[in-house]
């Protein structure tokens, strides 16, 4: 997830922040002594869970059979990392949690995609053997797995507890036996710490640096596979900071010779940082250069590309270089704005004082001016492909169908009366065709509410997304209702929006399975839930749409009352089910001889907050005093420790989780439950004493593209200006001139309002290739809140509403309410 194609698009652009990995180094890799490794593990675990979708599709691997191969599988994964990394004092290792309700219709359409094409491949699975019979031949033997299907990879599982299981047992059993885990501490924060694990790890991150005593050059290293990682990083200002990754780019020649493991690489921030201050600089700028602040802007501007939370601008897409255009646009009105957008500073000002609204305001004001140009060469290019398509089956049907093929085609592609696509973007009256068809709003009142309601909703997002990567979740409720966000020229007028958030907590584990699960993964929750899922309130939603595709028809479902009847069954769950949805802490693991360990003092915190140094007694003293002075004084780690189970010291003994792996019977680590520190203002700058890397980009070393709506055709020419180190602006569009070809499309062709679709062939190669079907932007059959319908249901498409039963459609929400959704400022009726 995270940002779509962001990663490509960085490494196309900025080459130098790439540098490859050698397995097992003989020396630290690339010279480098890590301090830190931090594993993103829900990336690791679907790896090794359903490893034949994570490859190249010309590459067959064997899906594990049990769990017990899943288990013993993920512990090779995390050795390599560790064999490549190396860190000198701390690993975390950090699972999914509970998500902010943000997330959960995106996650929801994740779950329910994968149940479809499980579906679809039990269905071809079944019509084959039926086949197979009919011609009197032998069938396949099935493949009996007892692995569950992926969507129990999410808390509050039974998976997800062996889960935590096997990762403590993996983590005993590697300080006991492994030399280079000997010193090094291992925090867990499994599937009941509520939180993403890329958020938890920045929280960690970000308390550690507030703190007095903090080393400026600790090194850290982030393993996982979103883009989003990329500006976490960025918004922590820790120069001394890689990210690893599989390079997933392109199959290499290991994999095209059979062998699954792809390699690995380290993307540097200190390298993009070098990349982004020559990127941004601004002719004679109107306030001191700060580039700190520069990429604080660059991260927040880029929360337009859409992320997990909210959806990208319609006229920003990463495939035609939206981001030059935002950087372009950027550097083009900061002397206009009068400074930086933000200041995170400010971040955890609960009235947005860290945004600027009137700056931005200008920001999008600019940005609007490419919008309808953005809109009409997609037009103009689904056109050509049409066309292309139209010519391309005539020529290839027989003389006798080629008469009666053209009348059909002609008929179904340039038939007025039922055009492909009726709304146009681009050409005149396109925003009043977008709101009737995907909205039903007719009058020009109705289209105005909802291009305010978008808009402030979208405002409110960003500062939420904002409040996410640079200090802590703001609200756990909140979420975007909009399926699709505002366009850019509908965001004005926003210096009258009031942002607050509500500080809440996350939902249990049981509730989000509820929320996010499709019908054939309930097997995942207890059994007492069954009562639940009978009741007709609690159906799930089905999938329909007219011919076209174009109308999502919204039944939701109330939160409080979902809520309500999950807390009414709780005294039915038997105990290790309720161990199952509770919200836990961290936990910490060393070894009890590590050189870390004092040995003959200890200190502890006492309630006035002083320090005392106190003589280790082997037959008093606990594991929370001798921990606490570890973090303090050896390590660099701040926090607060609850002793475990017997005090922090294992009885010797752990049990292994898989059948292949031997039982610890001597484990010598103690262990405790880790607090991070209190949460601290964040600071968004370079610490003192901090020593930044040598320089090694120059302005030479960045190509500069020609803005994708500037040239003809999908692709841009293969001529690569390099820029001045000084970045010069170029022109905006005009919007007046985008109008006067409005009528005949890019080119003159003129065909312009007359496309439908034709055949099962044409509409296959218009989902392929047209920027319009890309899992983003106007696909259509995926879009959500058109007109309600109440008598309708979702299938396994579907994205699954909360909204209070009675409530108004989407269309018609009450602005003016207080609370609704997400609790900040007016509200629309809840959608996650």
């Amino acid at each position: 997830m995270g940002i779509p194609s962001f990663y490509k698009w960085v490494v196309n652009k900025y080459p130098s922040i790439i540098s490859p990995v050698k397995e097992e180094p003989e020396e630290s890799p690339d010279g480098i002594i890590y301090d830190n490794l931090y594993l993103d593990m829900n990336c690791i675990i679907h790896c090794c869970f359903h490893p034949q979708d994570q490859m190249h599709a010309d590459i067959d691997v064997c899906p594990p059979m049990t769990v017990s191969e899943v288990f013993e599988s993920l512990f090779e994964y995390m050795d390599r990392l560790f064999r490549i990394v190396r860190p000198t004092r701390l690993l975390y290792l950090a699972v999914d949690g509970v998500s902010p309700c943000a997330k959960m219709n995106r996650v929801r359409r994740g779950r329910f995609h994968s149940a479809r094409l499980a579906r679809s491949e039990e269905i071809e699975d079944y019509e084959m053997r039926k086949e197979l019979r009919a011609q009197g031949k032998e069938e396949p033997p099935r493949e009996i797995s007892e692995v569950p299907d992926p969507n129990v990879i999410a808390p509050g599982t039974e998976f997800m507890e062996r889960l935590s299981q096997a990762l403590e047992y993996y983590i005993r059993a590697r300080l006991n036996s492994d030399p280079w885990w000997r010193d090094i501490m291992v925090i867990l924060s499994d599937a009941n710490v509520p939180g993403e694990g890329e958020h938890k790890i920045m929280s960690f991150i970000r308390a550690q640096r507030s703190m007095e005593g903090y080393d400026p050059n600790t090194r850290h290293c982030l393993f996982g596979h979103d883009a989003d990682l990329i500006m976490l990083a960025l918004a922590s200002h820790e120069v001394h900071f890689s990210i690893l990754r599989e390079d997933v780019l392109f199959p290499n020649q290991a994999e095209t010779e059979g062998n699954p493991k792809k390699p690995f690489l380290f993307l540097n921030i200190w390298v993009l940082r070098e990349y982004l201050e020559i990127e941004f600089k601004i002719l004679d700028p109107v306030c001191e250069p700060d580039i700190e602040r520069l990429i604080d802007d660059f991260i927040f501007i880029c929360f337009l590309m859409g992320n997990d939370f909210i959806p990208h601008i319609p006229s920003l897409k990463m495939h035609e270089g939206a981001v030059d255009l935002l950087i372009e646009v950027y550097k083009t009105t900061f002397n206009k704005m009068e400074g930086y957008i933000i200041n995170t500073d400010k971040v955890k000002d609960k009235h947005g004082a860290y945004l600027e609204v009137s700056r931005l305001e200008i920001f999008f004001h600019e940005l609007s001016m490419y919008e309808e140009k953005i809109f009409l060469k997609r037009y103009e290019l689904k056109q050509d492909l049409l066309l292309k398509t139209y010519h391309e089956m005539l020529r290839e049907a027989s003389e006798s169908e080629r008469s009666e093929l053209r009348q059909k085609l002609d008929d179904l592609l340039f038939n007025e009366e039922r055009p492909y696509d009726s709304i146009r973007l681009g050409l005149p009256g396109w925003k009043s065709r977008f709101f009737r068809e995907y909205f039903g709003a007719k009058t020009s009142n109705e289209i105005g509410k909802l291009q305010n309601d978008m808009a402030q909703k979208y405002l409110e997002g960003l500062c939420w997304v904002l409040q996410c990567y640079f200090a802590d979740v703001p609200s756990w409720r909140w979420y975007y209702p909009f399926y699709v966000a505002p366009f850019v020229s509908d965001l004005k007028g926003l210096s009258r929006v009031e942002i607050s958030f509500i500080v809440d907590k996350p939902l249990r584990p049981f509730d989000q399975l509820m929320a996010v699960l499709p019908m054939r993964s309930w097997c995942a929750l207890p059994k007492c839930y069954n009562k639940i899922m009978g009741r007709k309130e609690f159906d799930y939603p089905r999938l329909e749409h007219d011919t076209e595709g174009k109308h999502f028809l919204w039944n939701g479902i109330s939160e409080e009352l979902l809520l309500s009847v999950t807390k009414a069954v709780d005294k039915e769950l038997m105990t290790h089910e309720s161990r199952r949805n509770t919200t836990r802490q961290e936990k910490i693991f060393l070894h009890r001889d590590s050189s870390s360990l004092p040995h003959n003092e200890v200190t502890e915190q006492t309630s006035d907050c002083s320090v005392q140094k106190l003589p280790i007694d082997s037959a008093t003293s606990s594991v929370v005093s001798i921990l606490f002075y570890l973090f303090i004084l050896h390590s660099g780690i701040g926090g607060w420790i609850a002793p475990d189970d017997n005090d922090g010291f294992s009885d010797g003994f752990f049990h292994s989780p898989t059948t292949n792996l031997q039982d610890i019977t001597s484990d010598q680590t103690i262990s405790g439950t880790f607090f991070n520190p209190e949460a601290a203002n964040p600071v968004p700058r370079l610490l003192g004493n901090v020593r930044v890397p040598d320089k090694t980009v120059t302005g030479a070393d960045i190509s500069k593209r020609p803005l994708w709506h500037t040239y003809p055709g999908s692709r841009p020419p293969r001529i690569i200006q390099r820029p001045d180190t000084i970045w010069k602006p170029s022109t905006p569009a005009s919007p007046r001139e985008e109008h006067k070809n409005a009528g005949t499309g890019w080119i003159g062709r003129g065909r312009g309002n007359a496309l439908a679709a034709a055949t099962a062939a044409v509409e296959t190669q218009l989902t392929r290739s047209s920027s319009y079907r890309r899992g983003g932007g106007f696909h259509r059959v995926g879009m959500a809140q058109s007109r309600g319908s109440s008598s309708s249901r979702f299938d396994d498409d579907g994205a699954y509403s909360f909204r209070p039963l009675g409530s108004a459609p989407w269309t018609t929400g009450d602005s003016g309410r207080s609370g609704g959704a997400g609790h900040g400022g007016t509200a629309q009726p809840r959608g996650w």
